[in-house]
């Protein structure tokens, strides 16, 4: 099976010896094939702690050594994620080449985020964010790289207009907020006169993110029962196989079925928020009797807000067999989906948004998909609701939320608890039914 990111780790080469007795330390990218570079450090084997890739305490200068080997991995680390966030294929020797010094030009856009971060020590999730949207420009432009200088009101303009075709409303002000700060920074050093923002009040336009998108409880039904069909072929008795391929797409995060197994498994697992599916271990799901009946019990604590959660689904059903069965079978590692397979670092939240945002276009297609499946049923006398094509992922939570909240005689504290919003939210998602429908 093919590897769907380079795994980064530190090795003991075992296999070679040095003069002094000691094993030289590598850098290994396994990715496809594997491909290794020695760091400039050794040591014994038994001074080596495989599991935590470092040198054990005590070992002549350990300390300083771990924190150049840490750098060395990292640097591999921000190297193959930029690659990631940028859409752009590479190799294990890209990621451990050390890359001719280029001269940079001086009104060349890259080169000048580089130094806006710089000068702003920018970390962690923000910076992954910077590349994103350069990332999103270049492909807009249809160009390896663009300057400051092309970059004008009508361009910022007709950039944005593109983003809404796959990205949302508050994700698009994001970006045109660091595109501007990164224009009023080269104004403020001369190398442009004018930063092309400046009559354009785009936080009017794109505001943050609406709670009311949705998308209704029968047309998610249809989506679903589309979305099993598409994975497997029905048979008698309730028996049932895999189509052909499907197990392999599943598992490739870049796939257009994968794309869509986000958005329905999130739903399935009562909406719960796409960092917190990602970060799922398959050692926290579990088989659970329940009056005799056998549910997958899922207990953890959500990222954001440390809260609790715990999630009960009966096990032995088409849709648990088909979304969580499959996963825990065919999936490696320790996480449920193949969403961090690989990972390695800390920053596991650009990890998450990276999959997430070059999926979304992906969840558009099959929106637009269902829209024209909807209109010939509802042609045929049926009665779905279109799904509204400003509709991210995250609408699925919203979703959720909406179906479960018009059932009969639904417990408002055990749903907030369920969903970790407050029983205030759940009253303005209350008041929504009584608006008209926007999905």
């Amino acid at each position: 099976m093919k590897v769907q990111i380079a795994v980064i780790k530190l090795v003991l080469r075992t296999n070679k010896v040095l003069s002094d007795g000691s094993h030289p330390i590598m850098l290994r990218v396994s990715f496809n094939g594997m491909k290794e570079k020695s760091t400039g450090y050794s040591c014994p084997i038994n001074q080596w702690d495989k599991k935590n890739e470092c040198i054990k305490k005590g070992y002549p200068n350990y300390t300083q050594i771990n924190l150049q080997l840490r750098k060395f991995k990292n640097e591999a680390i921000e190297k193959r994620d930029r690659f990631i966030a940028l859409g752009e294929d590479y190799t294990p020797q890209m990621i451990l080449s050390k890359g001719e010094e280029k001269k940079v030009v001086r009104n060349d856009v890259w080169g000048l985020i580089e130094a806006y971060i710089h000068d702003r020590a920018i970390e962690g999730g923000t910076k992954y964010q910077w590349i994103a949207m350069y990332g999103h420009l270049l492909k807009f432009v249809g160009k390896k790289s663009i300057l400051i200088n092309e970059i004008d009101s009508g361009l910022v303009r007709r950039f944005a207009k593109y983003l809404e075709g796959f990205l949302s409303s508050a994700t698009i002000r994001k970006y045109l907020t660091k595109l501007k700060a990164l224009c009023t920074y080269c104004e403020g050093k001369g190398i442009i006169n004018e930063e092309p923002f400046k009559d354009w009040k785009f936080w009017k336009e794109y505001k943050d993110g609406k709670n009311e998108l949705y998308i209704n409880a029968k047309t998610m039904d249809l989506m679903i029962e589309l979305f099993i069909d598409s994975i497997i072929i029905r048979k008698s008795n309730d028996n049932w196989t895999y189509r052909d391929g499907v197990i392999e797409e599943l598992l490739d995060i870049k796939s257009d079925l994968y794309a869509r197994y986000l958005f329905v498994i999130g739903y399935y697992l009562c909406g719960l928020a796409p960092l917190d599916v990602s970060l799922l271990e398959k050692s926290s799901i579990k088989s659970v009797s329940i009056a005799d009946s056998f549910y997958y019990a899922i207990d953890g604590l959500r990222t954001k807000t440390k809260q609790p959660f715990k999630i009960r689904l009966p096990q032995n059903t088409l849709l648990s067999n088909v979304l969580i069965r499959t996963m825990l079978m065919f999936n490696e590692g320790k996480y449920f989906l193949p969403t961090m397979n690989g990972f390695r670092g800390d920053n596991y939240k650009a990890r998450v948004s990276s999959v997430y945002t070059h999926n979304t276009e992906k969840l558009l297609d099959w929106f637009r998909e269902i829209n024209e499946i909807i209109a010939k049923r509802n042609y045929e006398g049926n009665s779905y609701e279109f799904i509204d094509l400003n509709c991210r992922y995250y609408a699925y939570r919203h979703s959720y939320i909406m179906a479960e909240i018009q059932k009969p005689n639904v417990n408002l504290l055990k749903l907030a608890t369920q969903t970790g919003k407050s029983v205030a939210t759940l009253h303005q998602y209350l008041a929504l039914l009584n608006d008209v429908n926007l999905v």
